[in-house]
């Protein structure tokens, strides 16, 4: 298993965006779908693009898995295909499976099938703009572990360090780096200045337990 390769099955819009990004991060990149059209839009981009119908067990057979880390199954538009290729993966022994779903139902039968991680990016991206709206000052979070998230959050009104301080800790967050408006990169937080300005960001990471919830971290914004 080469642990800087993955395998992309799907190319349209969320597969070829998957397959590019990776290989511009330095992973090297299968992709395949049933278009040659797609196949031939981005076989210059990654290491290898095949044509092939996934929902072929002898088409899938053909191919030695062991060689990829990862495989990601963006066949979000059709339940059925998808749920074939999953299947196909499975009994040739791919250890790593994620895939692309298009809505609950779709969802429900990956967990069944045992895929390792399912990707809902419409959901995902519902729950980033909603809470966007409910919390304009935090720019994105990250689950870390079951039970720890860890966000960047946006100073949009000056604020002094005491009360800075009082907040995240009144609610239980650790302040792990800043970012000042006139830096290009976040600084270990060893200091806190007096004063933070429109412009500067943080991270803060969440201390797990009661600051989990179904929606992420939870957050009263600093200038609530």
């Amino acid at each position: 298993m080469n642990k800087r390769r993955i395998a992309v099955i799907g190319l349209g819009r969320f597969g070829a965006t998957m397959a590019l990004e990776a290989q511009a991060n330095g992973m090297e990149v299968l992709a395949m779908d049933i278009s040659e059209d797609k196949v031939n839009e981005i076989a210059d981009h990654v290491s290898e693009a095949i044509i092939a119908d996934s929902t072929n067990a002898k088409a899938i057979a053909a191919i030695d898995w062991r060689q990829f880390m990862t495989v990601i199954v963006a066949i979000g538009s059709d339940v059925k295909n998808s749920m074939m290729t999953v299947i196909h993966l499975q009994e040739v022994g791919v250890p790593d499976l994620w895939c692309k779903v298009q809505d609950k139902y779709h969802a429900s039968l990956m967990k069944r099938l045992g895929v390792q991680r399912i990707i809902s990016p419409e959901e995902e991206m519902a729950k980033r703009a909603s809470l966007s709206l409910r919390y304009p000052d935090m720019s994105q979070q990250m689950m870390l572990g079951e039970t720890q998230y860890l966000a960047e959050v946006k100073i949009i009104q000056r604020i002094d360090k005491k009360d800075f301080l009082n907040a995240i800790y009144r609610q239980g967050h650790l302040l792990v780096a800043i970012n000042h408006k006139q830096d290009k990169m976040y600084h270990p937080a060893t200091e806190v200045p007096v004063c933070l300005y429109p412009g500067d960001s943080v991270l803060l990471l969440s201390n797990g337990g009661e600051t989990k919830t179904r929606e992420g971290f939870i957050w009263q914004s600093l200038t609530s």
